[in-house]
């Protein structure tokens, strides 16, 4: 493995990746991009450095890893910070072109799936056969993103003020509902919400 001054990969890339993967699965799964790759496959950024994906549930998050590691993917050992800081289930790459991070049921104890955010996210038209393959809305993308540690995400949170429109009052009953569960959320928000006002955009704090 090279140093983490990996590449950034755009949508064609991601989506050859998954056409492939789809290829070695055994049983059909159910996965959500929820970061920035589910921003490329939008449009609302050009690549990403790493593709976060949430499953519903342990057997598909192994389905899915044990199809990716025929790919040459492999398990990190040498994790860096941002890397740490997302806690997530398995940190996978392959060489140095891409970081795949498998999430299952919560990303960081902080964000799961709820229903409302299912019924939100975009089935996306990509010619699988086992592997379905789901994009969060862009008012949970940005619910993600507002509570995550990563400075960078700050970046992906203007890019969804200025490239879209975000309703605030989708977020803030999303972070509510799922505040009574995880705890803290709220305060993590509002955080990253003062850091983006204080660089000249619009926001609206949860009070």
């Amino acid at each position: 493995m090279g140093n983490y001054e990996y590449k950034t990969q755009n949508w064609s890339y991601i989506k050859n990746e998954l056409i492939q993967i789809d290829t070695l699965l055994k049983n059909e799964i159910e996965i959500y991009l929820i970061g920035g790759s589910a921003m490329s496959y939008y449009g609302y950024k050009d690549a990403t450095k790493d593709v976060d994906i949430l499953f519903k549930n342990k057997y598909d998050c192994a389905e899915f890893f044990n199809a990716i590691t025929e790919l040459g993917y492999e398990t990190s050992e040498q994790y860096f910070p941002p890397v740490v800081q997302m806690e997530a289930t398995f940190f996978i790459y392959k060489d140095d072109e891409i970081w795949i991070d498998l999430f299952v049921e919560n990303v960081m104890g902080k964000f799961e799936l709820t229903d409302s955010i299912m019924s939100r996210s975009v089935r996306t038209k990509l010619s699988t056969k086992k592997l379905n393959i789901n994009c969060l809305d862009r008012h949970d993308i940005f619910l993600f993103k507002s509570i995550t540690p990563r400075e960078r995400d700050e970046d992906d949170l203007i890019l969804l003020l200025t490239k879209s429109e975000i309703d605030f009052t989708i977020v803030h009953k999303e972070i509510k509902k799922q505040s009574k569960k995880f705890k803290g959320i709220i305060n993590d928000f509002n955080i990253k919400m003062k850091k983006i006002e204080e660089k000249g955009h619009r926001v609206e704090y949860i009070k």
